[in-house]
């Protein structure tokens, strides 16, 4: 009954030890589609969106390497962190298009204006 016991407190021990915390899989996915949803909601053509988005691949490729370095933690912290910049990347891009097309509007509302007078 001992040796049953104690093999499995060393099993249950063993485990513990090797299992650690799991590899942020979820976290790298959402992080890595942020970034592309950004460049592809026009994140490139504004500057300030464009540093995020770079900013947001560094983070990335970091959280490669901690994970590699079995710093899952770190990593996970670290692709949230890139999920957040890649989302506020795409909204600054949004907005620049979006104030873009009601510059564009203004404009046809004066044209027209002018038109009738």
């Amino acid at each position: 009954m001992k040796r049953a016991l104690l093999g499995l407190f060393g099993l249950a021990f063993g485990a513990s030890a090797c299992g650690g915390a799991a590899v942020p899989q979820e976290q790298l996915t959402a992080a890595q589609a942020a970034i592309r949803a950004a460049e592809v909601g026009g994140a490139p053509n504004d500057p300030q969106a464009a540093l995020l988005v770079k900013k947001c691949q560094d983070g990335v490729a970091e959280a490669k390497k901690l994970i590699e370095d079995g710093n899952m933690h770190r990593a996970e912290m670290v692709l949230m962190r890139a999920q957040v910049d890649a989302e506020l990347a795409l909204a600054l891009a949004q907005e620049i298009s979006m104030k873009n097309e009601a510059a564009g509007a203004r404009k046809q509302v004066q044209e027209l204006k002018s038109r009738q007078q």
